[in-house]
């Protein structure tokens, strides 16, 4: 019997509860379900600080005071390995707001980088994510988002800046900014991997062209033990007021018409283009896709050798030469 009572009274408390929280605080505080019980949103960018984390969550409406939020996560070292991405959580107290930070399991997307990407490919990495080709080129025309060593030597055509983008898989939070985050990854690995080597002093100028060089490599080769002779190939040459001919920057050319080439004939090398290496002198007037490492550090420091001229084999590889007529010979016997 007396059990029987007790689940009585335990079912009467519970359903009493229910409707407590269910109607009567709704009807009463009608501000409150929206203000304590709804899930909040926030995007933490990577590369943020704890306190960059924790203002965010408080203009979001997670958490009242963000000072408060950063001392709990110092005190948990929660400050030290917060994860970008996109956090769903519930307005809380800071302690309780570190406790949902160190549960979660933030919402992140992969953005992959691939040496030899052009412009156009790296404005479609985020239009899964609502941003479109003219917002991402307005995120590099931004020189605030570039690391900040990096910043002395961009160019100013926005297109350019690519080059100071390193290659490799990169994870963003999703939706509206993750085109900025990508772009503060990105460089802030170039200038560690590669900028970081470069004297303080540099001439931005120099730079510039050093990725245009790096960018013509790449195009170029694909073994990269081959990328330091023709960066050297390619210096020797403007040196001696010898045009490139860089059969890279004819595909290039093309491809900026909409016009895909793979193997090139003598017609193709003819094409109107200030990308056209083989009817102007010098470099390109911009790089003509987003270099690797190692072709970065082959243009930063090329081989020195005595060879003048190459062509491709077909499998990969180049053929080196020191002589026009050396050159043509090995052309005829392949």
């Amino acid at each position: 019997m007396n059990d029987r009572i007790t689940d009585t009274l335990a079912c009467i408390i519970a359903a009493s509860a229910y409707c407590f929280l269910c109607f009567y605080i709704p009807y009463k505080y009608p501000d409150m379900p929206d203000k304590f019980f709804r899930r909040i949103e926030a995007v933490i960018p990577a590369g943020a600080s704890a306190s960059a984390a924790a203002k965010i969550l408080e203009n979001a409406g997670v958490v009242d005071d963000a000072g408060a939020l950063v001392r709990e996560m110092a005190r948990t070292g929660l400050d030290r390995r917060i994860k970008p991405g996109l956090y769903t959580l519930r307005r809380s107290t800071p302690g309780g707001t570190a406790r949902q930070l160190e549960k979660a399991k933030p919402v992140v997307n992969s953005a992959a980088l691939i040496p030899g990407s052009r412009f156009e490919r790296l404005a479609a990495l985020f239009t899964g994510d609502g941003v479109s080709a003219s917002d991402f080129c307005a995120a590099m025309a931004d020189a605030e988002n570039f690391y900040e060593p990096v910043r002395k030597w961009l160019p100013d055509e926005p297109r350019a800046r690519m080059v100071f983008l390193l290659p490799e898989t990169y994870f963003v939070a999703p939706g509206p900014g993750a085109e900025k985050s990508f772009i503060a990854s990105a460089s802030r690995l170039w200038y560690e991997r590669v900028g970081k080597d470069i004297p303080e002093d540099a001439d931005a100028k120099e730079v510039q062209t050093r990725g245009v060089l790096a960018s013509l490599v790449e195009g170029e080769a694909s073994s990269p033990d081959e990328r330091p002779i023709l960066a050297g190939i390619f210096l020797k040459r403007i040196e001696k007021k010898m045009r490139l001919q860089s059969c890279a920057t004819v595909i290039y050319s093309w491809a900026e018409r909409g016009v895909k080439k793979t193997a090139l004939t003598y017609r193709d090398l003819e094409i109107d283009s200030p990308y056209n290496t083989y009817r102007n002198d010098g470099l390109p007037p911009g790089p003509i896709c987003v270099p690797s490492e190692n072709s970065w550090k082959s243009a930063l420091a090329p081989q020195e050798s005595d060879y003048l001229f190459f062509f491709a084999d077909g499998k990969g590889r180049h053929v080196f030469s020191e002589t026009y007529g050396e050159h043509l010979a090995k052309q005829r016997s392949m």
